[in-house]
């Protein structure tokens, strides 16, 4: 009766518990999988602190000014007065008969978020362009010329005459600045610093290729002063002479402007009819149409209308109560009127509008403004009186229906011919793309997104002017509100992480010089970082979402956002016990989004309940070859823009120099000052906010308010970091234990090829060595039987007998080799009942006469001096078996070729380096000699495992005996042609040497079995069972290392584990003398080879679970063999 195998169970017990195992842990982690899918799609998100912007608190005195402000700026409409001005207007129009002429002309100043969008989209609809640029240099006699970039290059198409604006103003810091009268007074009363200075500006002038000057010095005390007057005049007379326009602006209510003196040495004259209320005033209108008509018709009673510009007002004012008023563009007073709900009223005396609303500062909010209506009836007013042109103030405060008539005339002789198109003013009424900012500071809120509007108009025929506007539904766009202007204060922030190399060490720093902070982390950081983040939060630092993955937020679909940013926040919860509205986008950190894509992470983080955190001070720290000193460099050089300082504590080898110039960062701002008298203060964007750290992450006080189903999501995440850490140690230890292997094995091999080059077994005396008993055991191999015996009598041993082995084949073998052999002296044919190749083998070393044997495969064919080098080996009675050297003898595909690889890189390899530490763990079946005694004492082959090879050589180690290898002594093998073929035979193999492991298991890391139990033991356990067990799990981690923040490690490891192990193949090939050519499949073999081996195990693995009987089976054989020659050097 067969002996039960190793593994082989009597009932399935084993394999039921194995299974239920595996269902505890599937239902698990599904548990765990289902609680972070419920998790991170939670619709529930802490509630957004109520953002409230600084108020500066106004004086006494200061208050008492604004109150005074309404006694002088009211303005009362008296219809004498309007009648007295209409008649000027006729006897105007009668010497002035039409404005066909009129010049257009926009002010651009490069401080107006939306100036360089509407210029670049209207240029063409304009004749003269006035931009700010030039300044008088504090102190000094010259010019400082600060021309806008972006004005410059887009000229350089449209090639439209530039006005230069001159202008008194000084900036004292980043948040004030003034009209300095001193240095004006200074150079004008001076005839000699007067003449340089015109000249200087001619000069900049020409160097900028720029078409004219226009004075706006402001606060002038005596602009009637001869000095001021002789300044006016050499300025016109020097820069005519040149070639250049010389134009000033000037406000029509002040008395100070000689207007007869001004016409004659100016070219043309702004008159100013704008802010007639304005940011210290109460509020108004910022330019009701009659006063403008009044300020109009006193100034052309003074001079001609021909040079007169008529400047009109774009946007408006917001007041709060009781402070001052801030500016707004028109697109930014209609988008604050929808986010309030506020009802827009036109007034139709003053064609101006008007609402309130009440704001986050709990303030009553009074808004007046400007829209294309009040343009249009102020331009017919230019157009009657033929003015010189028109001008816009400012470019980019405008309301975009404006440009529908912009360059059109609209003087009543012209309408009367044309009529007036109020589809200009009712149809598709939409504001434009660009977005549009209100506050100041780096935290972001979107307030309104873009929607078209609806606008009721009535016109009057007879005027050709508006009487009356209604706002149905109010067109809105991209509004940003700002928040945290902050002078002085300093938020050090760090994106990206963490990161176990870096934060730590900036976590020291900021401990060190007591530095608050604020990270803003990556959850897929942070779910390889646990233990870090909590050090952040329990240190006090801010903590904000930076995403889950860092991507792109503006190029991935919705439900992928809802994922970065919840999945995040969610970590972030389970880990901190805390939740947090901090959020900055990867990519798109400016606090001042110019497109649509930088503002989409704004739109979509206020969603969930974000705040957004952007930045003005960036040192583009994670540029690669970036210097410490640059990044200093760089944060200076930005101090005075903002608050929030970029840097990264991940992402990048360039974090070095982040760690190195932190410091130097540090000292710089608690040094210096910002303004000259305050120091700079490091604080958080809590202080910077007015708020507490608790109002911006707020404590999860239960499951239900942070969505986490239960503390499951919270062992889910603990176990994921976990594993992450595990699988990372187990790529790393995988790949140094492969790698040392690999070495080592190189290194043995190559002395065992050494000593055996130093005792060749080549002259050995034939005659001297023992007979030897070749056994041939066969099942179904009709098809190679017969040339296997062939090639046996032609070998070079003179002393041998051939005992072929039939074990009871169920087709002809037996037969075929009987009618062939049964009379050959050299050759006995015995058949015996199927009992598994062990048995057969067994049956013929009984039936062997001779003290050793060699035992071969049927398909088999050996080289004719392959048995002289086997049994030279046998010097001594302490060798138990020699092993010989197998190779592919049907190199016919792709597959059969791999297996060559293996055969001569891995097996053979193998068998030469553990040939010096008496550790082969398998003499090979295909050709191995035994001495019977060894063989005896062992027990023989026996049927419990399928690899009877494997498990008689660690028999026969364990007895004390030696197994040598023997390289020159060739063996040609069929292997598999078929995919299925060779999982068969390596199933059989891996299950098989799986039992001879677990059988001789005592023997694992016993020293009294020598380098057996302390190197070939480990070797199968190891490299055999564990690592390819888990390489699968490798394998993934490497393929998500290469799309983690340090792919080029993962590839160097991987990258060097590959050309190790091609050397030591070549090695390998060189020593068996084999054709370098075939390595050109060892790349896709490495690859390919190991999916199939990782196949084979688990089913290995399953089949020993459930205790299954294997039986020995066989494979189709194709006869393809081939003893070929190895080449010589």
């Amino acid at each position: 009766m067969a002996h039960k195998q190793i593994f082989q169970a009597d009932n399935p017990k084993r394999w039921n518990k194995f299974k239920w195992l595996s269902r505890v842990i599937i239902f698990v982690l599904l548990s765990g999988v289902v609680a972070a899918a419920i998790t991170v799609t939670s619709k529930q998100y802490p509630s957004l602190p109520n953002l409230v912007p600084t108020q500066k608190k106004l004086t006494t005195d200061e208050l008492n000014k604004l109150k005074r402000s309404a006694e002088y700026r009211d303005f009362k409409v008296e219809k004498e007065r309007i009648e007295e001005t209409r008649r000027a207007l006729k006897r105007h129009q009668l010497r002035h008969p039409n404005n066909a002429n009129r010049i257009n002309v926009g002010f651009y100043l490069a401080w107006e978020p939306q100036a360089y969008f509407s210029l670049a989209e209207n240029i063409k609809r304009l004749d003269m362009i006035v931009s700010e640029g030039f300044a008088i240099t504090p102190g000094k006699d010259t010019i400082t010329a600060r021309l806008d970039t972006g004005l410059i290059n887009l000229n350089k198409r449209y090639k439209k005459p530039v006005i230069v604006r001159l202008t008194n103003y000084i900036n004292l810091s980043n948040t004030e600045g003034r009209f300095d009268t001193r240095d004006v007074q200074r150079i004008i009363a001076n005839k000699k610093l007067r003449t340089a200075f015109i000249s200087n500006i001619a000069n900049k002038l020409s160097q900028y290729n720029l078409r004219g000057l226009d004075l706006n010095f402001d606060d002038i005390k005596n602009r009637k002063s001869a000095d001021y007057l002789a300044f006016q005049r050499e300025l016109y007379t020097t820069l005519h002479v040149r070639g250049f326009l010389v134009t000033q602006s000037f406000w029509p209510e002040d008395d100070e402007y000689d207007l007869q003196f001004l016409q004659k040495y100016n070219d043309y004259l702004f008159a100013m009819a704008i802010d007639q209320h304005n940011e210290s005033s109460n509020a108004g209108d910022i330019s009701h149409q009659h006063w403008v008509e009044e300020q109009l018709d006193a100034v052309c009673q003074k001079i001609p209308s021909n040079k007169i510009i008529l400047t009109f007002a774009a946007g408006g004012y917001d007041w709060p109560e009781n402070q001052y008023g801030r500016s707004i563009g028109y697109q930014q007073a209609v988008s604050t009127a929808a986010e309030n709900k506020s009802k827009v009223v036109f007034d139709s005396e003053s064609a101006n509008l008007m609402y309130t609303y009440k704001g986050t500062d709990t303030l009553k909010h009074t808004v007046y403004f400007a829209d294309a209506v009040t343009n249009f009836n102020i331009i017919r007013m230019a157009d009657d009186w033929a003015t010189g042109g028109v001008a816009l103030w400012r470019l980019g405060s405008e309301d975009p229906r404006l440009w529908r008539f912009f360059a059109k005339n609209l003087s009543t002789d012209s309408l009367k011919k044309t009529g007036v198109d109020t589809r200009w003013f009712t149809n598709k009424v939409g504001l434009n793309n660009r977005i549009d900012y209100a506050g100041d500071g780096e935290v972001l809120d979107l307030v309104t997104q873009p929607d078209t509007g609806k606008i009721n108009v009535q016109f009057n025929a007879k005027t050709f002017t508006f009487t009356n506007q209604e706002y149905l539904k109010l067109p809105t766009k991209y509004v940003i509100r700002r928040y945290g202007y902050a002078p002085g204060k300093i938020v050090l922030t760090f994106d990206d992480g963490p990161d176990p190399n870096y934060t730590p060490r900036i976590i020291d720093i900021l401990k060190k010089e007591k530095i608050p902070g604020s990270f803003f982390v990556v959850g897929s950081m942070v779910e390889k970082n646990i233990p870090l983040l909590k050090r952040i939060f329990d240190e006090g630092y801010e903590i904000g979402n930076h995403t889950f993955f860092h991507p792109d937020i503006s190029q991935i679909s919705l439900q992928r956002v809802s994922f970065e940013l919840n999945a995040t926040r969610k970590l972030i919860e389970s880990i901190t016990g805390h939740s947090t509205v901090l959020f900055r986008a990867p990519f798109n950190a400016d606090a001042e989004p110019q497109t649509i894509a930088e503002v989409i992470p704004v739109a979509k983080s206020k969603e969930e309940n974000y705040i957004n955190i952007g930045e003005f001070i960036d040192p583009h720290d994670w540029e690669p070859g970036v210097t410490a000193d640059t990044i200093v460099a760089r944060t200076i050089r930005q101090a005075n823009n903002g608050s929030m300082i970029l840097l990264h504590d991940a992402g990048g080898d360039s974090r070095e120099e982040t760690i190195k110039a932190l410091p130097r960062i540090i000292e710089y701002f608690k040094t210096h000052t910002y303004d000259g008298v305050h120091k700079y203060e490091f604080t958080t964007i809590a202080d910077v906010l007015n708020k507490k750290k608790e109002d911006l992450m707020p404590r999860v006080t239960n499951d239900a308010d942070s969505g986490v189903t239960g503390r499951l999501y919270d062992m889910f995440n603990v176990g994921l970091f976990y594993t992450n850490w595990i699988l990372l140690y187990l790529f790393l230890s995988a790949i140094f234990l492969a790698v040392g292997r690999i070495i080592l094995i190189g290194i043995l091999a190559l002395r065992q090829f050494a000593l055996n080059k130093k005792n060749p077994d080549h002259d050995v005396d034939i005659a001297a060595l023992p007979p030897v008993s070749i056994i041939v055991p066969a099942y179904n191999e009709e098809v190679t039987a017969i040339k296997t015996i062939q090639s046996l009598l032609q070998l070079e041993y003179p002393k041998m007998e051939i005992l072929f082995i039939d074990d009871g084949s169920k087709d002809k073998t037996y037969e075929i080799v009987n009618n062939a052999y049964q009379n050959h002296p050299a050759v006995r044919v015995l058949t015996k009942p199927n009992g598994g190749k062990a048995s057969a083998l067994n049956f013929g070393i009984a039936q062997a006469q001779h003290e050793f044997v060699v035992c071969i495969d049927a398909d088999t064919l050996l080289k004719n001096d392959a048995i002289i080098h086997l049994m030279a080996y046998f010097t001594d009675a302490e060798i138990g078996a020699v092993a010989g050297t197998v190779k592919v003898g049907n190199e016919t595909n792709i597959i059969t070729r791999w297996q060559s690889i293996e055969y001569i890189t891995a097996q053979n390899m193998d068998r030469r380096a553990f040939d010096l530490l008496n550790s082969i763990t398998v003499v090979p079946g295909a050709i191995g000699a035994f001495r019977k005694e060894a063989v005896a004492k062992a027990g023989g082959f026996t049927t419990d495992t399928l690899a009877e090879d494997c498990d008689l050589t660690m028999r026969i180690l364990k007895q004390g005996y030696i197994i040598r290898n023997a390289g020159e002594a060739i063996a040609y093998t069929e292997a598999p042609e078929t995919i299925h073929m060779l999982l068969k035979q390596r199933f059989r193999w891996s299950y098989g040497v799986m039992q001879s492991f677990w059988k001789n298991r005592d023997a694992l890391f016993r020293s009294r079995y020598k380098f057996f139990g302390m190197v070939g033991m480990p070797n199968i356990l190891v490299f055999q069972i564990i690592l390819p067990l888990f390489s699968p799990l490798a394998d993934l981690m490497m393929i998500g290392g290469m799309f983690s923040d340090h792919p080029e490690k993962i590839f160097y490891f991987y990258l060097a584990f590959i050309v190790i192990d091609l050397l030591v193949a070549v090695i390998a090939f060189k020593m068996e003398k084999e054709d370098y050519r075939k390595l050109i499949y060892i790349i896709p073999q490495r690859f390919v080879w190991r999916q199939l081996m990782y196949y084979i195990l688990f089913k290995s693995l399953r089949h020993a679970l459930k205790g299954q009987h294997s039986g020995w089976g066989n494979l189709k054989r194709t006869g393809n063999v081939k003893a070929t020659q190895p080449k010589t050097e």
